[in-house]
């Protein structure tokens, strides 16, 4: 099994099975340990455009909503 591209990211995820486009939700939560120390909460939603002949290593959120974790 190959990498196919990188979502630079300490969060929990979900995805989605639809075969026209497939996405992928991740969710972070403020106070968690990652490499990073971030303090942000946040919901974001990735397209993985898995068609497309130019793709880069890294993806970059279609999506990104701020949340409160209280």
């Amino acid at each position: 099994m190959g990498r196919l591209r990188e979502i630079p990211r300490t969060a929990a995820f979900a995805w989605s099975q639809d075969i026209g486009r497939p996405s992928i939700a991740t969710g972070t939560r403020a106070g968690a340990v990652d490499a990073d120390f971030s303090n942000e909460t946040a919901l974001e939603l990735w397209d993985l455009d898995l068609g497309s002949e130019e793709q880069e290593p890294v993806l970059k959120p279609a999506g990104t909503f701020a949340t409160d974790s209280r």
